[in-house]
């Protein structure tokens, strides 16, 4: 009778969790649509009035029809998700733009408006020019603010650094991506402004594909072709779990990229050699940083490779001198000109973007190549990353850190 109880008080325990599950899901569902859906209504509505005004009723009226056909690749998305639909390729990237930038701009509309009415303590016309702006700028950040890369460059220095690596130049991709939104093309430019660097090492740090294994080949392929004096290595990051890391690991071993899973390398330049390692994303529960270290000769220079930037704090413990992240897209619309937690990425890291210091150990977190949805970058754009390594004990390299961008 206590094993028949048991049992069936597990199943009530099972029941209740995804019950529980279910109503969680349910929840984020329901504020996507709030975020996605409101907005536009709130534009569309403004819109229509103001067509009226202009004696534009029958324009008016195709609004909704518009909103409609603007809103079928968030749906179709979503039923992908639940193997219900899928729009074809071509369609849905013909609609990805416009809706990205109608929706983004009305996002900001809405809030926009919202401050409108309050300072004139109720509903009053906003110039046009005003009420403009809000999807000019959504339009900037979709058509070349998420497309067009920022080259960085970055003087560390790293502390124990062998003569024979100094002014050695890394080049760090970061989150390419790759995927129904970042295509082949698109991979494959990104490649070519990489290899304008001439790096001595390349490195990639996570999120090589989006959600799908089937787009690791194609990526494999772009990264592979970059040349890079002593080798490409990366590591995987949460949508590489997501997809498949097995699969995802085996296309970039194949076209000659090395994965660094838990475990690290002694590269050697000029006789010296530099320990780089990898880890695994920690939201996959496979992480162990003590297994990438294993082996690490006594003394040497420390680049690590970790898809999150909040296993720096660990890899301070650990005497890791630097360490090279991506994840957070600088948040993709943020205000980093301004200061760089101004950014949407604060709500999950202190590390937003670009380098920080502790002590003797660096991390500088890449804002990375592609982009998620929505596809688009205000205040954050996509980079490509060129780190150029001195000892720490040059003078110039105590305080003073040569950080230049163009």
């Amino acid at each position: 009778m206590l094993h028949g109880r048991s049992i069936f008080l597990g199943m009530r325990t099972g029941v209740s969790r995804v019950r529980l599950f279910q109503m969680r899901r349910a929840r984020f569902y329901i504020l996507v649509l709030g975020l996605t859906l409101l907005p536009q209504v709130v534009a569309a509505s403004d819109l229509v009035r103001w067509l009226a005004s202009q004696g534009q009723v029958l324009l008016g009226l195709s609004v909704p029809g518009l909103l409609l056909a603007l809103n079928l690749p968030m749906l179709a998305e979503i039923l992908r998700r639940k193997k219900k639909a899928r729009l074809p390729r071509f369609l849905a990237a013909t609609l990805q733009t416009p809706w990205t930038t109608w929706w983004l701009g009305s996002l900001f509309y809405a809030i926009l408006r919202a401050a409108w009415t309050v300072a004139h303590l109720g509903h009053a016309p906003m110039p046009v020019p005003l009420a403009a702006a809000p999807f000019a700028l959504s339009l900037y950040g979709t058509l070349f603010g998420a497309r067009v890369l920022r080259r960085e460059k970055v003087t560390i220095p790293v502390a124990g650094l062998p003569e024979g690596w100094r002014g050695a130049r890394i080049v760090q991709l970061s989150d390419l991506h790759a995927g129904r939104h970042v295509t082949k093309e698109r991979l494959r430019a990104i490649a070519r402004r990489a290899a304008r660097l001439n790096p001595d090492l390349l490195v990639v740090t996570g999120d090589i594909v989006h959600n799908s294994p089937q787009f690791a080949q194609q990526a494999a392929e772009a990264i592979a072709s970059i040349p890079a004096k002593h080798g490409i290595f990366a590591c995987l990051g949460n949508h590489d779990f997501w997809a498949g890391p097995d699969a995802v690991e085996r296309e970039l071993e194949r076209a000659g990229v090395r994965v660094l899973r838990n475990r690290g390398i002694l590269i050697e330049r000029m006789g010296d050699g530099l320990w780089l390692c990898g880890v695994d994303d920690p939201w996959s529960g496979r992480f162990d940083l003590r297994a990438a270290l294993r082996g690490r000769p006594e003394g040497a220079a420390t680049v690590l490779l970790s898809h999150q930037p909040n296993t720096w704090r660990r890899a301070q413990e650990l005497g890791v001198e630097l360490q090279l992240s991506g994840h957070t897209h600088g948040g993709q619309v943020a205000l980093l000109w301004l200061h760089r937690s101004l950014s949407l990425a604060r709500l999950i890291t202190p590390f937003v973007a670009g380098l920080y210091r502790a002590g003797r150990c660096y991390l500088y977190v890449n804002r990375g190549a592609g982009s998620v949805m929505p596809m688009v970058r205000l205040g954050a754009r996509p980079e490509v990353t060129e780190l150029t390594l001195v000892p720490a004990t040059d003078n110039e390299a105590h305080d003073d850190l040569a950080i230049a961008a163009s």
